[in-house]
């Protein structure tokens, strides 16, 4: 009993940013198009079913019920921390060595780097050719601008910088 409380917990965090996004009018905010809304709307119809919703929770859920019988035991998190385990300790040792976790550090901030240059280039490149101009680079900024530039004065208050959202000038808040 205990068990499917805190995997419906787990279920439950997992969908609720999903929720949250997913409670407002859906229309992706600022030059960033393919947002989560997007990704989850996997049949493109502009609606969210509860099935679309958990589609992922559930793959990541079935990857850890290994026997299949919709529950997760002890050891079968056990196994996937060890799994976990044995791919950081990539000479065998028994051990994470500093260097082994700085490799796999590095090795998952390199795959992020490319998610997010594959992300810029599918947004930027509005023709589709595979690189971004000068142009376009000056037109993705200039939409952003106009769409911070609420009153439209042509001039960004830091009210309006605030709302741009999470990142301002490239960098994150916080």
């Amino acid at each position: 009993m205990k068990r499917k409380i805190i995997i419906g917990s787990v279920i439950a965090a997992l969908a609720i940013p999903a929720l949250a996004y997913a409670a407002t009018d859906g229309a992706p905010k600022g030059p960033h198009k393919g947002g989560i809304f997007e990704r989850l709307d996997t049949n493109k119809d502009g609606e969210i079913t509860l099935e679309e919703m958990t589609a992922k929770s559930t793959e990541r859920f079935s990857k850890l019920d290994k026997d299949g019988n919709g529950t997760i035991s002890i050891e079968e998190m056990t196994v996937r921390k060890q799994e976990f385990f044995d791919k950081l300790d990539t000479d065998g040792s028994g051990s994470i060595s500093k260097e082994e976790a700085s490799a796999f550090h590095e090795m998952k901030r390199e795959k992020r780097k490319e998610r997010h240059a594959t992300r810029m280039l599918e947004i930027l490149d509005t023709d589709k050719d595979g690189t971004v101009t000068k142009e376009e680079f000056a037109a993705a900024s200039d939409k952003r601008f106009d769409a911070a530039d609420g009153n439209n004065d042509g001039v960004l208050s830091a009210d309006e910088l605030q709302q741009m959202g999470p990142k301002k000038h490239g960098e994150k808040k916080g």
